[in-house]
């Protein structure tokens, strides 16, 4: 992988991983939450494991 593929990719996955964080302080800063909300903030958490595999595979594939 090339080095300007695999910063592009960190930035995205920053970037993200930033608008996750946002999305939190908002979510829990409010007590009550609708259905759709709660659906949401699941599916964010989810993606937060999967941002950690991706950056865990990328960190095994330059260490090789």
């Amino acid at each position: 992988m090339e080095h300007a593929d695999l910063s592009n990719q960190l930035k995205a996955l920053q970037r993200e991983r930033l608008q996750i964080v946002v999305h939190n302080r908002q979510y829990f800063a409010r007590k009550q939450h609708t259905l759709t909300e709660r659906a949401q903030h699941r599916e964010m958490r989810e993606r937060v494991y999967k941002i950690r595999a991706e950056l865990y595979s990328l960190r095994e594939r330059t260490a090789a």
